[in-house]
């Protein structure tokens, strides 16, 4: 991602809209964001998001939320920038543990120090949260990572 016409930054509550449908059209968990959404980045091209990630905090455990990127704009590295923004932003807020759900991304996710865990591991703070208890099924792989 390294061309200026692409820009970095926290998200802002106008952004919300584009966030949920960027979620929306890639079959990921949109229906809870907005009381995380304070913590969470963009990547922004011609005044349109095309990249997304966030977390939800409980106290020094964090679950990592919409890790997105717009297939169009796929494979150009932006999400590897919001994986980094998204981990240093969750070290600076007090996240020890970084957890996360997915169906399809555990080698993407391998890349940045996550490790598989078994869900008896999952922290039951995690285990309240909207997106462990009713978004995703019971066949998606739990990872953590370590600040």
């Amino acid at each position: 991602m390294n061309n200026s016409d692409y820009t970095l930054s926290d998200a802002k509550t106008d952004m919300l809209e584009q966030v949920i449908l960027l979620l929306k059209n890639l079959n990921l968990v949109y229906e809870d964001l907005e009381p995380h959404f304070s913590n969470f980045t963009v990547v922004i091209r011609a005044g349109q998001v095309i990249g997304c990630i966030g977390f939800e905090k409980y106290n020094s455990l964090g679950l990592l939320r919409s890790a997105a990127v717009d297939p169009n704009y796929q494979g150009l590295g932006i999400g590897h920038v919001l994986i980094q923004n998204i981990l240093e932003k969750a070290k600076n807020a007090g996240i020890k543990d970084l957890y996360l759900l997915t169906d399809t991304a555990v080698d993407f996710f391998k890349k940045f120090d996550f490790v598989v865990i078994s869900r008896e591991l999952v922290d039951e703070v995690i285990k309240q949260s909207y997106e462990y208890s009713e978004a995703c099924t019971e066949s998606a792989i739990v990872m953590i990572r370590k600040l």
